[in-house]
């Protein structure tokens, strides 16, 4: 019983810890959930209004680029797996704005909203600016990462407690390829907040410059930029705390193992 005792109030603090982090997570995790229906919301409210000027996403990303004298870039409508995988995006290596269907035919103020957006990067790409490119190499890991995590671990798990029949270094050795993996997924996260804050601000110059928008649309393209600033936030801000986690377990798991030698 006293070891017992003892044993438990040595992982006190360790409790306590995870007890206090899973609290913040999850507090994280709600409030992340509930900006996204916000951001839903706002998007289908600005898709179904149509603009003064009348311009599909296609025509106005296309009359930005002459614009800017970027041509090079083509303005293409996503395919099904673009459109599961990608969605509205820009490729630096491909130099192609891909649109979803509802963007590209569309001419609403998300239509013209988002596709100045992505013409703006592409004009960022065109300058010369680095974090496009390595974005885009990065952007693979960052669909794949989450679901390559829970299988290393779980292997890990398997190939010690069939081999050894305890918590070993195997254990230990995935879950950190499996951190590694996921840092590199975190780094596009980091660089979303960034590259789109700048976006957002030159895409709205862009705007102003060819006078596609009332005074009154202006506003509302802001309103769904700030939105979707706040998403990138609270992502960045997840998938730190998910890091900080996987850390955690990877120093206890540590621990309980020298404890137990």
């Amino acid at each position: 019983m006293n070891e017992l005792q003892e044993m438990f109030q040595g992982y006190m603090w360790a409790l306590i810890v995870v007890a206090v982090f899973i609290g913040i997570f999850a507090a994280v995790a709600i409030f992340a959930a509930i900006w996204k229906w916000v951001l839903g919301f706002k998007y289908l409210r600005y898709q179904n209004q149509e603009t003064a000027a009348k311009l599909t996403g296609k025509e106005v990303a296309e009359k930005m680029l002459q614009g800017l004298g970027i041509n090079d870039v083509t303005v293409v409508k996503c395919g099904f797996w673009a459109t599961l995988f990608l969605g509205n995006s820009y490729s630096p290596f491909k130099k192609k704005i891909r649109l979803r269907r509802k963007i590209y035919n569309n001419k609403s103020l998300a239509a013209v909203a988002v596709a100045s957006q992505k013409v703006a990067i592409a004009y960022r790409d065109h300058q010369g600016d680095k974090k496009i490119k390595v974005r885009s190499v990065l952007m693979g890991l960052s669909y794949f990462a989450p679901f390559a995590v829970l299988p290393l671990v779980i292997i890990g798990l398997l190939i010690d407690f069939l081999a050894y029949k305890e918590l070993g270094v195997f254990t230990v050795i995935l879950s950190a390829i499996a951190i590694v993996i996921y840092l590199a997924s975190f780094i596009v996260v980091c660089l979303n907040i960034p590259i789109e804050k700048k976006a957002n601000k030159q895409a709205l110059e862009f705007i102003k410059k060819v006078n596609l928008l009332t005074e009154s649309e202006l506003e509302k393209a802001q309103d769904l930029f700030r939105a979707y600033m706040i998403n990138y936030v609270l992502d960045f801000i997840s998938e730190l705390l998910y890091i900080i986690w996987r850390i955690i377990q990877f120093v206890c798991k540590i621990i309980v193992r020298n404890k137990n030698k």
